[in-house]
């Protein structure tokens, strides 16, 4: 089946399959980089600690607590870094600081306007990096911080996660929004890949291409030997790449965002994209080589933050 055919079939319903034949999985919505990725960005953190941060880390990790305020016993980076998504459905939820929403046309304007009363990503990494190193603030706030940080950072190299496709005069959309919400207004359907139906473009960033990176099929764990080839990959990276502020990581994400995830014949800035677009095999190969990379560079830049941070932090 071509892609015109595709095309055809999935405009005749949400719920089509996209092409007979082909390999098949079928992976849950997510909010951010699955647990597949973000685990992976903490797991590469874990092995890069010295040793008086991976200490204290331990140390904050002794007492965690699961979302329902009960003994996680959890003891890794790698383990506590869906935190941050599983709380989603608690009073500590805190959508807004997954997204830095810069857009993904035009000069990236100065002073963040996207990141209203600090609402962003960015800023909360700055926030929480000085509650993760403050001795005089309670395990309890050290330990929050340090999840958070393991999650933020790992949403800030998914490259959906700092972008937002605005809309001409406001035009809304569905759901009433003038933007298409990091992608999560755009469907797609990936060619040579069996779904239920029509996903999201923010989701198969978030899951799919993980997935099929690291040929996942439906678990949600990297297996080890893939995690050991992110480590050797991000022990790879020279100092000036695993540096920077997270202001310069959410341009270098929406720089990809641009060039790499909406970078498909039927994306025009600005508007909205009503049909469903089937993202190409080219596209597919370019987004799977894409995301092991980020996941290094996510772990690498998470390791040296907690590293730092910690090891200027009285023990």
């Amino acid at each position: 089946m071509g892609d015109s055919q595709v095309i055809a079939l999935c405009r005749h319903t949400l719920l089509a399959v996209v092409a007979t034949g082909c390999l098949a999985f079928t992976l849950p919505a997510a909010h951010a980089w699955g647990p597949a990725g973000h685990r992976a960005v903490g797991a590469v953190a874990d092995d890069l600690l010295d040793d008086g941060a991976r200490s204290v880390v331990s140390q904050l990790l002794a007492h965690d607590l699961d979302k329902n305020e009960q003994p996680s016993h959890r003891q890794s980076l790698a383990e506590v870094s869906s935190w941050a998504d599983e709380i989603r459905s608690t009073s500590a939820n805190r959508p807004k600081w997954h997204f830095d929403d810069a857009p993904a046309c035009g000069k990236i304007p100065a002073g963040k306007p996207w990141c209203e009363g600090g609402e962003c990503a960015s800023t909360k990494i700055e926030e929480l990096r000085q509650v993760l190193g403050d001795t005089s603030r309670s395990e309890r706030e050290r330990n929050e911080a340090l999840k958070w940080i393991v999650h933020l950072v790992g949403d800030l190299h998914q490259p959906m996660h700092t972008v937002t496709n605005t809309y001409l005069n406001e035009e809304l959309d569905d759901d009433g929004n003038p933007t298409d919400r990091g992608g999560n207004d755009v469907h797609v359907a990936l060619s040579g890949v069996k779904t239920r139906g029509a996903r999201k473009l923010h989701g198969v960033w978030d899951t799919d291409f993980v997935a099929q990176a690291f040929h996942l099929g439906s678990s949600q764990v990297v297996p080890p030997a893939e995690v050991k080839k992110l480590v050797v990959r991000a022990k790879g990276l020279q100092d000036s790449a695993t540096g920077g502020s997270p202001d310069a990581w959410v341009a270098e994400s929406n720089a990809l965002a641009r060039t790499v995830a909406y970078d498909f014949d039927e994306f025009t800035c600005f508007e909205p994209i009503n049909d469903i677009v089937v993202l190409n095999a080219a596209y597919v190969k370019r987004a799977t080589q894409l995301v092991p990379k980020q996941i290094a560079l996510g772990g690498a830049r998470l390791a040296r933050l907690i590293n730092e941070t910690l090891g200027k932090a009285s023990h």
